[in-house]
Protein backbone atom coordinates (compact mmCIF):
# COMPACT_ATOMS: atom_id res chain seq x y z
CA UNK A 1 0.00 0.00 0.00
CA UNK A 2 1.11 3.88 -0.26
CA UNK A 3 1.88 6.12 2.21
CA UNK A 4 2.28 9.76 1.59
CA UNK A 5 1.81 12.66 3.86
CA UNK A 6 -0.52 16.06 3.36
CA UNK A 7 2.77 18.07 2.93
CA UNK A 8 3.81 15.47 -0.47
CA UNK A 9 0.70 15.95 -1.99
CA UNK A 10 1.33 19.92 -0.99
CA UNK A 11 4.54 19.72 -2.64
CA UNK A 12 3.76 17.88 -5.58
CA UNK A 13 1.09 20.89 -6.25
CA UNK A 14 3.74 23.60 -6.18
CA UNK A 15 5.88 21.73 -8.27
CA UNK A 16 2.70 21.35 -11.05
CA UNK A 17 2.30 25.04 -10.96
CA UNK A 18 6.09 26.07 -12.15
CA UNK A 19 5.69 24.55 -15.82
CA UNK A 20 2.92 23.64 -18.61
CA UNK A 21 -1.04 24.21 -18.34
CA UNK A 22 -1.50 24.86 -14.22
CA UNK A 23 -5.29 23.41 -14.55
CA UNK A 24 -4.12 20.57 -16.00
CA UNK A 25 -0.72 19.67 -14.00
CA UNK A 26 -3.07 20.25 -10.55
CA UNK A 27 -5.38 17.75 -12.13
CA UNK A 28 -3.01 15.00 -12.25
CA UNK A 29 -1.64 15.90 -9.19
CA UNK A 30 -5.29 15.79 -7.40
CA UNK A 31 -5.94 12.44 -9.66
CA UNK A 32 -2.49 11.22 -8.54
CA UNK A 33 -4.04 11.07 -4.79
CA UNK A 34 -7.45 10.45 -5.04
CA UNK A 35 -7.15 6.98 -3.30
CA UNK A 36 -5.26 8.80 -0.08
CA UNK A 37 -8.48 11.57 -0.43
CA UNK A 38 -10.96 9.07 -0.29
CA UNK A 39 -9.50 6.93 1.95
CA UNK A 40 -9.13 10.14 4.74
CA UNK A 41 -12.36 10.96 3.64
CA UNK A 42 -14.01 7.91 4.61
CA UNK A 43 -12.20 6.74 7.63
CA UNK A 44 -12.68 10.23 9.31
CA UNK A 45 -15.78 11.05 8.74
CA UNK A 46 -16.54 7.55 10.48
CA UNK A 47 -14.36 7.60 12.89
CA UNK A 48 -16.15 11.24 13.85
CA UNK A 49 -19.62 9.51 13.76
CA UNK A 50 -18.26 6.81 16.21
CA UNK A 51 -16.37 9.59 18.67
CA UNK A 52 -19.38 11.86 18.63
CA UNK A 53 -21.53 8.89 19.58
CA UNK A 54 -19.56 7.57 22.07
CA UNK A 55 -19.65 11.28 23.73
CA UNK A 56 -23.37 11.26 23.76
CA UNK A 57 -23.23 8.20 25.55
CA UNK A 58 -20.98 9.79 28.22
CA UNK A 59 -23.14 13.04 28.23
CA UNK A 60 -26.39 10.70 29.20
CA UNK A 61 -29.52 13.41 28.40
CA UNK A 62 -27.62 16.19 28.65
CA UNK A 63 -26.05 15.18 25.82
CA UNK A 64 -29.39 15.84 23.57
CA UNK A 65 -29.18 19.30 24.90
CA UNK A 66 -28.26 22.34 23.11
CA UNK A 67 -26.43 24.24 26.31
CA UNK A 68 -24.08 20.77 25.80
CA UNK A 69 -21.36 20.95 23.43
CA UNK A 70 -21.57 17.31 22.38
CA UNK A 71 -25.24 17.83 20.79
CA UNK A 72 -24.01 19.93 17.98
CA UNK A 73 -21.25 18.07 16.87
CA UNK A 74 -23.65 14.89 17.23
CA UNK A 75 -26.22 16.66 14.77
CA UNK A 76 -23.06 18.26 12.20
CA UNK A 77 -21.26 14.97 11.95
CA UNK A 78 -23.93 12.57 9.77
CA UNK A 79 -23.78 15.14 7.08
CA UNK A 80 -19.71 14.12 6.55
CA UNK A 81 -20.55 10.83 5.35
CA UNK A 82 -23.03 12.05 2.53
CA UNK A 83 -21.24 15.27 0.84
CA UNK A 84 -17.92 14.84 -1.26
CA UNK A 85 -19.35 11.67 -2.54
CA UNK A 86 -21.06 9.26 -0.07
CA UNK A 87 -18.82 6.71 1.64
CA UNK A 88 -20.30 4.30 -0.54
CA UNK A 89 -19.40 5.30 -3.59
CA UNK A 90 -15.72 6.50 -2.28
CA UNK A 91 -15.46 3.08 -1.13
CA UNK A 92 -15.94 1.67 -4.73
CA UNK A 93 -13.80 4.73 -6.26
CA UNK A 94 -10.97 3.40 -3.72
CA UNK A 95 -11.20 -0.14 -5.35
CA UNK A 96 -11.76 1.07 -9.14
CA UNK A 97 -8.50 3.07 -8.88
CA UNK A 98 -5.98 0.85 -7.22
CA UNK A 99 -7.24 -1.80 -9.68
CA UNK A 100 -6.87 0.80 -12.97
CA UNK A 101 -3.15 1.44 -11.75
CA UNK A 102 -2.37 -2.21 -11.15
CA UNK A 103 -3.52 -3.25 -14.71
CA UNK A 104 -1.61 0.06 -16.08
CA UNK A 105 1.46 -1.07 -14.07
CA UNK A 106 1.76 2.00 -12.16
CA UNK A 107 1.04 0.23 -8.86
CA UNK A 108 3.08 -3.12 -8.54
CA UNK A 109 -0.34 -5.39 -7.33
CA UNK A 110 0.03 -7.61 -9.97
CA UNK A 111 3.49 -8.53 -9.12
CA UNK A 112 2.53 -8.50 -5.28
CA UNK A 113 -0.26 -10.92 -5.78
CA UNK A 114 2.00 -13.27 -8.35
CA UNK A 115 4.54 -13.46 -5.27
CA UNK A 116 1.89 -13.64 -2.70
CA UNK A 117 1.09 -17.03 -4.78
CA UNK A 118 4.47 -18.24 -4.49
CA UNK A 119 4.17 -17.93 -1.06
CA UNK A 120 1.07 -19.30 -0.82
CA UNK A 121 2.23 -22.38 -2.93
CA UNK A 122 5.47 -23.19 -1.03
CA UNK A 123 3.23 -22.95 2.32
CA UNK A 124 5.29 -19.74 3.64
CA UNK A 125 2.95 -17.56 3.67
CA UNK A 126 2.52 -15.61 7.01
CA UNK A 127 5.72 -17.10 8.25
CA UNK A 128 7.17 -13.30 8.04
CA UNK A 129 9.67 -12.38 11.44
CA UNK A 130 11.29 -9.86 12.19
CA UNK A 131 13.13 -7.89 15.24
CA UNK A 132 12.89 -4.78 17.34
CA UNK A 133 10.58 -2.77 19.76
CA UNK A 134 7.69 -2.86 16.69
CA UNK A 135 8.55 -6.15 15.25
CA UNK A 136 5.29 -7.64 15.74
CA UNK A 137 3.31 -4.51 15.09
CA UNK A 138 5.22 -4.64 11.01
CA UNK A 139 4.20 -8.31 11.27
CA UNK A 140 0.71 -7.39 11.63
CA UNK A 141 0.62 -5.20 8.95
CA UNK A 142 2.90 -7.14 6.39
CA UNK A 143 0.07 -9.75 6.85
CA UNK A 144 -2.47 -7.10 6.43
CA UNK A 145 -1.69 -6.40 2.64
CA UNK A 146 -1.15 -10.02 2.03
CA UNK A 147 -4.90 -10.14 3.36
CA UNK A 148 -5.89 -7.65 0.43
CA UNK A 149 -3.57 -9.34 -1.92
CA UNK A 150 -5.34 -12.85 -1.13
CA UNK A 151 -8.99 -11.24 -1.37
CA UNK A 152 -9.10 -9.12 -4.13
CA UNK A 153 -7.12 -12.15 -5.58
CA UNK A 154 -10.08 -14.30 -5.16
CA UNK A 155 -13.04 -12.05 -6.10
CA UNK A 156 -10.40 -10.94 -9.35
CA UNK A 157 -10.64 -14.13 -10.34
CA UNK A 158 -14.31 -14.97 -10.20
CA UNK A 159 -15.58 -11.80 -11.55
CA UNK A 160 -13.02 -10.50 -13.94
CA UNK A 161 -14.39 -7.04 -15.53
CA UNK A 162 -17.87 -7.82 -13.87
CA UNK A 163 -16.08 -7.29 -10.17
CA UNK A 164 -17.50 -3.59 -10.38
CA UNK A 165 -21.25 -4.79 -10.29
CA UNK A 166 -20.32 -6.57 -6.77
CA UNK A 167 -20.24 -3.82 -4.35
CA UNK A 168 -20.52 -5.85 -1.38
CA UNK A 169 -17.25 -7.28 -2.20
CA UNK A 170 -16.21 -4.12 -2.94
CA UNK A 171 -17.03 -2.79 0.33
CA UNK A 172 -15.55 -5.12 1.99
CA UNK A 173 -12.12 -5.28 -0.24
CA UNK A 174 -12.15 -1.33 0.48
CA UNK A 175 -12.63 -1.90 4.32
CA UNK A 176 -9.63 -4.08 3.81
CA UNK A 177 -7.38 -0.95 2.45
CA UNK A 178 -9.07 1.83 4.85
CA UNK A 179 -7.90 -0.55 7.97
CA UNK A 180 -3.97 -1.00 6.30
CA UNK A 181 -3.94 2.58 5.77
CA UNK A 182 -4.71 3.91 9.27
CA UNK A 183 -2.75 0.95 10.83
CA UNK A 184 0.23 1.59 8.69
CA UNK A 185 -0.33 5.80 9.35
CA UNK A 186 -0.95 5.19 13.08
CA UNK A 187 2.22 2.90 13.62
CA UNK A 188 4.87 5.12 11.40
CA UNK A 189 3.65 7.72 13.55
CA UNK A 190 3.96 5.88 16.89
CA UNK A 191 7.90 5.15 15.62
CA UNK A 192 8.60 8.36 15.13
CA UNK A 193 7.00 9.74 18.21
CA UNK A 194 8.40 7.47 20.44
CA UNK A 195 12.35 7.60 18.66
CA UNK A 196 12.13 11.36 19.64
CA UNK A 197 11.05 11.32 22.94
CA UNK A 198 11.78 8.73 26.07
CA UNK A 199 9.98 5.95 27.11
CA UNK A 200 8.14 7.40 29.95
CA UNK A 201 6.55 10.37 27.55
CA UNK A 202 5.82 7.93 24.74
CA UNK A 203 3.72 5.39 25.85
CA UNK A 204 0.51 6.60 25.46
CA UNK A 205 1.42 6.91 21.47
CA UNK A 206 2.51 3.29 21.61
CA UNK A 207 -0.74 2.25 23.36
CA UNK A 208 -2.95 3.78 21.05
CA UNK A 209 -0.62 2.70 18.07
CA UNK A 210 -0.82 -1.12 19.19
CA UNK A 211 -4.66 -0.89 20.11
CA UNK A 212 -5.30 0.68 16.56
CA UNK A 213 -3.34 -2.67 14.86
CA UNK A 214 -4.91 -5.40 17.53
CA UNK A 215 -8.73 -3.86 16.09
CA UNK A 216 -7.97 -3.28 12.70
CA UNK A 217 -6.54 -6.51 12.43
CA UNK A 218 -9.95 -7.93 13.61
CA UNK A 219 -11.79 -6.27 11.34
CA UNK A 220 -9.78 -6.83 8.46
CA UNK A 221 -10.51 -10.47 8.87
CA UNK A 222 -14.13 -10.15 9.41
CA UNK A 223 -13.98 -8.62 5.54
CA UNK A 224 -11.60 -10.79 4.14
CA UNK A 225 -13.71 -13.46 5.28
CA UNK A 226 -17.06 -12.05 3.43
CA UNK A 227 -15.18 -11.60 0.55
CA UNK A 228 -13.39 -14.75 0.33
CA UNK A 229 -16.93 -16.36 0.86
CA UNK A 230 -18.34 -14.54 -1.71
CA UNK A 231 -15.45 -15.67 -4.60
CA UNK A 232 -15.13 -19.03 -3.73
CA UNK A 233 -16.37 -22.19 -1.89
CA UNK A 234 -15.95 -25.71 -0.57
CA UNK A 235 -12.23 -26.53 0.08
CA UNK A 236 -10.68 -24.25 -1.68
CA UNK A 237 -12.90 -21.37 0.41
CA UNK A 238 -11.37 -23.85 3.43
CA UNK A 239 -7.73 -23.62 2.42
CA UNK A 240 -8.25 -19.87 1.53
CA UNK A 241 -9.26 -19.53 5.07
CA UNK A 242 -6.88 -21.38 6.37
CA UNK A 243 -4.22 -18.98 4.77
CA UNK A 244 -6.11 -16.44 5.99
CA UNK A 245 -5.70 -17.30 9.79
CA UNK A 246 -2.02 -17.67 9.23
CA UNK A 247 -1.30 -14.08 7.25
CA UNK A 248 -3.39 -12.19 9.97
CA UNK A 249 -2.22 -14.28 13.10
CA UNK A 250 -1.32 -12.20 16.05
CA UNK A 251 -0.21 -12.08 19.44
CA UNK A 252 -3.05 -11.94 22.00
CA UNK A 253 -2.62 -8.13 23.40
CA UNK A 254 -3.92 -6.48 26.33
CA UNK A 255 -5.78 -3.19 24.55
CA UNK A 256 -8.12 -2.72 27.78
CA UNK A 257 -4.86 -2.32 29.79
CA UNK A 258 -3.30 -0.33 26.76
CA UNK A 259 -6.68 1.43 26.37
CA UNK A 260 -6.58 2.90 29.91
CA UNK A 261 -2.72 4.26 29.41
CA UNK A 262 -4.45 6.03 26.70
CA UNK A 263 -7.38 7.32 28.77
CA UNK A 264 -4.16 8.44 31.49
CA UNK A 265 -2.64 10.30 29.43
CA UNK A 266 -5.81 12.25 28.23
CA UNK A 267 -7.09 12.98 31.85
CA UNK A 268 -3.40 13.92 32.73
CA UNK A 269 -3.22 16.40 29.47
CA UNK A 270 -6.96 17.94 30.07
CA UNK A 271 -7.23 17.18 26.60
CA UNK A 272 -5.87 15.78 23.05
CA UNK A 273 -2.32 14.36 24.62
CA UNK A 274 -0.70 13.95 21.06
CA UNK A 275 -0.37 17.27 19.84
CA UNK A 276 2.73 18.52 18.56
CA UNK A 277 3.94 14.67 18.49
Amino acid sequence: MIYRTAGTIDQAMKASATGGNKATHTMKVLEEYAIECSIAKVFGSEVLDYTVDEAVQIYGGYGFHEDYPVARGYRDSRVNRIFEGTNEINRMLIIQMLMKRALAGTLPLMAAGAKLQEEILSGSAGDDSADGQWAEEDRIVRGAKKVFLLAAGAAIQKYRDRLTDQQEIIGALADIVLEIYAMESALLRAQKGVAARSKDSSGAIAAAARVLLQDGAARIEASARTALAAAVEGDMLRTQLAVLRRMIKREPADTIGLRRTVADAVINANGYPFEGR
